[in-house]
Parts: C-alpha cells; sequence; structure tokens
C-alpha cells in the first residue's frame, strides 16, 4: 500500500511532524511548513498524495479524505497516539471528520513547538484570535522561549478570562459523538475562579424534554441549575433547584475536557452520565451508547475505558457523600 499525505490547515505543522515519525510520508508541504524553512522527515516531493488531511469547517479537527485503507491507517495513528480523538464518517461524502478535543489538542501544542516557538493552547487560541497568537508566538516567545508558561497564561486570560464576568452569558456546546451539536441552555455566570480554571453558572429555560435527563423528574416552572465547570476534568456538574430552592437531583455529564472560549463551553459528550437523587440514590445511565459507539469506531476502548472509570469513581464519591449534590462541593476526579 503506497500511502503519502497532503496536509493544509492550522494543524498542518503540528501533523507534518507527526506522521512521518509513524512511517507515514508526505506528498507536499503547507505554506506554512515551507516558510519554517525546516524540510520534514519523510517529505518527497516526487510523491503524490493519496490521502489529504484538511481543516474541518469549525476547525475543530481534520478532515480526512482518500481509498478506505489508507484512511483507515491515518485515522489509526491519530488514535494510538491521542486517547481523545474522535472520529466519524461525513454523511454523504466518501471521508472521514476527526475531531481533535482538549488532550488532543495539547499533545498537538507539544509537537508544534518542535517545530516552530508555539504557546501553550495555541491551536484552541488561534481559534479566538490568531493575530494575536501569532504576534505573541514570533514577536515574544521567539526570542524568550523561557518565558512560555507565562507568556501563555497571559494571552488566555486576555482572550477568555478576562470576559468572564458575573452576569455574562455562556453558551454550553455539547457535541455528540456522531458529530451533532446540541446547544444546552445559556447560564448566567456567578462565579469565576481563573486561578482554578473554573466557572459557576445558573441556567434556565430548559431547552427538550418534560423531563430532567437521566433523573427522570418533570420539570417546573421557575426550576434552575447551578452548573460548575472545571479545566482537566473528564465531567462537569448541573444540580438542579425549584424556584424555591428545593434540590431536584445532580446530573454528572462525562465529556471530554472542556475547552472554554469567549463566548461558549464546548466538549464532546461521551455518553454515560451518573445521576444522583436527594434521597441518596446514584446510577450510572447510557453504557449502552457508549459500547455501541465504541463498536462503530468513533472512539477507541481506551476511550470508553476512560468514560466508564470516571463514572464508577463519581458514583462512588457520589454514594459516600452525605453531601454529594451540594453546589459549594463540586466532586473532582483525578486526571
Amino acid at each position: 500500500m503506497e500511502l503519502s499525505l497532503e496536509i493544509r490547515g492550522i494543524y498542518a505543522i503540528a501533523l507534518t511532524r507527526f506522521f512521518p515519525q509513524r512511517g507515514i510520508a508526505l506528498a507536499s508541504l503547507s505554506a506554512a511548513i515551507g516558510g519554517s524553512n525546516r524540510e520534514p522527515q519523510g517529505f518527497s516531493s516526487q510523491a503524490r498524495a493519496t490521502v489529504h488531511v484538511t481543516d474541518l469547517p469549525d476547525q475543530q479537527g481534520v478532515l480526512i479524505q482518500g481509498p478506505g485503507e489508507e484512511s483507515g491507517l491515518v485515522i489509526r495513528r491519530l488514535q494510538q497516539a491521542f486517547v481523545d480523538v474522535i472520529s466519524r464518517p461525513v454523511p454523504g461524502r466518501n471521508a472521514m471528520a476527526v475531531e481533535f478535543p482538549c488532550l488532543t489538542k495539547a499533545a498537538l501544542d507539544e509537537i508544534r513547538n518542535t517545530v516552530v516557538p508555539t504557546l501553550f493552547n495555541h491551536h484552541r487560541l488561534s481559534l479566538i484570535a490568531p493575530e494575536s497568537v501569532d504576534l505573541v508566538e514570533k514577536r515574544d516567545l521567539a526570542e524568550r522561549p523561557g518565558l512560555r508558561g507565562s507568556l501563555s497564561r497571559n494571552l488566555e486570560n486576555d482572550l477568555v478570562w478576562g470576559s468572564y464576568r458575573k452576569g455574562a452569558r455562556l453558551k454550553i456546546e455539547h457535541v455528540k459523538l456522531d458529530g451533532r451539536v446540541l446547544y444546552l441552555s445559556e447560564g448566567e455566570i456567578i462565579e469565576v475562579a481563573p486561578h482554578l480554571r473554573q466557572v459557576t453558572l445558573r441556567r434556565g429555560e430548559f431547552k427538550g424534554r418534560t423531563t430532567y435527563d437521566g433523573l427522570d423528574i418533570p420539570k417546573d416552572y421557575g426550576d434552575y441549575a447551578v452548573t460548575v465547570v472545571g479545566a482537566g476534568e473528564w465531567f462537569y456538574r448541573h444540580t438542579y433547584f425549584r424556584r424555591h430552592g428545593e434540590l431536584i437531583g445532580a446530573y454528572y455529564n462525562i465529556n471530554t475536557w472542556v475547552e472554554f472560549y469567549p463566548d461558549r463551553l464546548r466538549y464532546v459528550d461521551l455518553e454515560v452520565d451518573v445521576v444522583s437523587w436527594p434521597d441518596g440514590r446514584t446510577e450510572i445511565t447510557d453504557q449502552d451508547e457508549l459500547r455501541e459507539r465504541c463498536e462503530r469506531g468513533y472512539i477507541t476502548p481506551e476511550l470508553r475505558d476512560k468514560a466508564m472509570e470516571t463514572a464508577y469513581r463519581i458514583l462512588a464519591l457520589a454514594r459516600g457523600s452525605s453531601d454529594a449534590g451540594k453546589v459549594n462541593h463540586p466532586l473532582r476526579s483525578s486526571h
């Protein structure tokens, strides 16, 4: 099987370093790679590209187009290297969409940094303000690589955390494994902890069903949720209340690490959830859906196991804690 890649887009520099190290040749270079004055290992100007890798429309990953066997190998190399990568067919096209959630983007940041000076969170911040990222990397980081940590934190604070103020509203971009994007009811920021990379929202006017998912309790006028979202977690929590403060229950959504943007929070939902009732009952839901998505190749067995490990850890903590549903005691998984 002859396989060579053409790679274009915002991930080109990182992927052009990544694939040749895993036995896949390159047929052409993007302008970004050519401008780095470093011809990568595995590049052949005589090769013809059999697989094309380009940005997805939302730049949250890449579109892989080419013969099935060759494209399959490209996807397997990504799945072997990055635990949270998501792969899904593109309806109506002979192509696969590969989403790069938080951990994959971070790993690609590190690979890119071996080629050109690269900030932490480069690929996420570039989706927000590419000119600002480019300026800091070329003007400051190139001259002072030892300041990578502080330069990265300062830019993220400017672009993201500095925009999170009490009373501001955030969307929640809930991405399903099959690629559907659902927007949960917006939340009003009631607390921000930039040093913890955590935000707390109050949400009302719930969309969709007439009962709370998993809890199977009817929704009522005036109900609200307190949603606590932290960086570096495989889950986040909604705690539901009646209008006068009566606890309805808690819902722990299992997902890839949340990515923080100025106007929204984004993650890929991993199907399983943990629900907790005020009387102490707790359970894990939707395990069959997670297994089915793994069998169809959307996620790796490793990511499936991480989701289940997280769910069982939350279940044990919730069952052992009398205040598992309280707002000011968020459970935090290890990672």
